[in-house]
């Protein structure tokens, strides 16, 4: 009787009250796994996030110093101004020597393809290529021959009316250079005040470059885009440099030891340019307020939203300027 009474007992299952524990317990136990899970995976990636926007910076400083170092690269010798819209904004001309030229681009509500309080800064020079003149040719009266001047040896000529149209000439003694714009196919070009000089043998013509950096305006994904007037791209003009750049600034040492945001008139005397690049994570940090204030160039943007932040600052001098 006693041995029915146990095997009976002993035959009972969990009651519901134990169910209900051992479920509770299972549930805060997963619960903590998958905290701990989601914890670190939020961590890693915003470490990778952040990896790639450091890459950014680095590789868009590199690119923007390169450049920089390169402003006024035998242009230098061109002591003439020239009339033409060097910063690509339609209805602003520029009078200028073709070195460097800063652009503040205001509050001014959009439109023109810039972010707002971002610098533009466009960099003058001549390309690494350049064409010697043999005894037959020349530059006299502002008229040159483009049938040979295939600078980079593609089988096309380097030297048009529409997208490379940009050259300077140089003498071969550096006592004279002059930037000039073709504007016919036969070769007439167009320098400020025509020729000064005769350009013969010996002496040289180059391609010019006239590049362009600026912040575009897209508030979901702002990168830094790269033109080069004078060897266009006339189908995509402005070439991504680095994506996710929230912001770009400028400040330039003058010859005299002085630094400005805006060397209008004084781009001979620039002897160094301060770069500054702000950039942010492609994705949102979920319960992260960025409330730093940056204070770069002129500006001092305080984002209040959940995007993380980079800041890379570099002086690069200007090699060529004021030789």
């Amino acid at each position: 009787m006693n041995t029915k009474r146990q095997k009976r007992l002993t035959n009972q299952g969990f009651t519901l009250v134990e169910l209900l524990v051992a479920m509770f317990i299972t549930l805060v136990v997963m619960g903590a796994i998958f905290l701990t899970f989601k914890s670190q995976q939020d961590s890693y990636v915003i470490q990778d996030q952040i990896t790639a926007t450091q890459q950014n910076l680095r590789s868009a400083m590199y690119i923007l110093t390169r450049d920089i170092q390169m402003a006024g690269y035998y242009t230098n010798f061109d002591a003439d101004q020239f009339t033409m819209n060097w910063d690509d904004l339609d209805g602003d001309n520029e009078i200028i020597r073709p070195l460097i030229y800063a652009r503040n681009n205001v509050a001014d509500g959009g439109g023109d393809n810039i972010k707002d309080n971002t610098d533009v800064i466009v960099i003058v020079k001549a390309s690494g290529v350049g064409h010697q003149f043999d005894p037959l040719e020349g530059a006299t009266a502002g008229v040159i021959t483009l049938a040979n001047r295939d600078f980079d040896a593609d089988g096309n000529n380097d030297l048009n009316t529409t997208t490379r149209k940009y050259g300077i000439l140089v003498k071969n003694d550096l006592s004279a250079a002059e930037f000039f714009e073709v504007d016919s196919p036969a070769g007439n070009i167009t320098p400020p005040g025509g020729l000064t000089a005769n350009y013969t043998e010996n002496d040289w013509i180059f391609r010019a470059d006239i590049i362009i950096y600026r912040i575009d305006e897209d508030a979901t994904n702002p990168s830094l885009r790269k033109r080069n007037l004078g060897s266009d791209n006339i189908v995509n003009p402005y070439q991504v440099v680095a994506e996710n750049i929230d912001n770009l600034q400028f400040r330039y040492l003058l010859s005299d030891g002085t630094w400005t945001h805006n060397p209008a008139g004084q781009e001979p005397n620039v002897r160094a340019v301060e770069i500054s690049l702000l950039a942010r994570t492609a994705n949102t940090n979920r319960g992260y307020t960025d409330t730093n204030t940056y204070n770069i160039g002129d500006v001092s943007p305080t984002p209040n939203d959940s995007y993380r932040r980079k800041l890379l600052c570099s002086i690069v001098k200007t090699r060529n300027i004021g030789l």
